[in-house]
C-alpha cells in the first residue's frame, strides 16, 4: 500500500476537499509507516523482548487503523449492500449521505436504489453525484447499469463512455467497456 494508491481509490474526496475523509482512508498507510520507521529503533535494543513488543504493538495499530479508516456507518451500509439487504443499505446509505453530502455517498445510495430495483429514484441519486462531481466515474457507471434495465440504452451507451473517460477504479472500467460492447 503506498500513498498513489490511497489517493488513486479516493481521488473523489480530493476534489470535494474532504481532507479529514482521505486521512481517515490514509491510517493504514500512517501506521504502516510508523511501524517502519520505528523499527530501526527498536532494532537497536536487539533484545527479543522488545522485538515481539513492536511486532504487538504495531498489529495493533495496523487492525485499529484498518477499522478506522472506514466509519462504522459506511461499513455497515457496505456489509448490507454486500449481502443483498438492499432495503438496510438504502436506509443506511441514505443516512450517510446526509451527514457527509460527497459525491460517493449519493452515488452509493443510487446503486442501492438500483439494485432494489428503484430506478427512478437511483438514477436521480447518481445524476446528483454526478453533478456534485462529474468526474466521478462511479456515479456514470451506476446510473448506466440502471438506465440499461429501464431500456434507455443510448442514454446508457453515453454514460459508460463518460464513465470510462472519468475517474472509474479499474475494477469497474472492463466491467464497463464489456457493458458498452455488449449494449453497442
Amino acid at each position: 500500500m503506498s500513498w498513489q494508491t490511497i489517493y488513486a481509490a479516493n481521488r473523489d474526496l480530493v476534489r470535494a476537499k474532504a481532507w479529514g475523509d482521505l486521512l481517515r482512508r490514509a491510517l493504514p498507510f500512517f501506521a504502516l509507516l510508523l511501524m517502519v520507521i520505528s523499527l530501526f529503533v527498536v532494532q537497536s535494543f536487539g533484545q527479543g523482548s522488545a522485538l515481539l513488543a513492536w511486532m504487538g504493538a504495531a498489529g495493533v495499530a495496523i487492525i485499529g487503523a484498518s477499522l478506522l479508516s472506514v466509519s462504522p456507518l459506511e461499513r455497515r451500509a457496505n456489509r448490507a449492500f454486500r449481502s443483498g439487504d438492499y432495503a438496510t443499505a438504502i436506509g443506511l446509505y441514505e443516512k450517510l449521505a446526509q451527514e457527509k453530502p460527497l459525491a460517493r455517498n449519493k452515488a452509493f445510495l443510487g446503486a442501492a436504489l438500483g439494485a432494489a430495483e428503484r430506478n427512478e429514484e437511483s438514477v436521480d441519486h447518481s445524476t446528483q453525484a454526478i453533478e456534485q462531481d462529474p468526474e466521478y466515474g462511479l456515479a456514470y457507471y451506476n446510473r448506466a447499469l440502471v438506465l440499461q434495465r429501464m431500456g434507455k440504452k443510448s442514454r446508457a451507451v453515453k454514460d459508460l463512455k463518460r464513465a470510462l473517460e472519468a475517474d472509474l477504479p479499474r475494477r469497474f472500467r472492463s466491467a464497463a467497456r464489456g457493458m458498452l460492447e455488449e449494449v453497442s
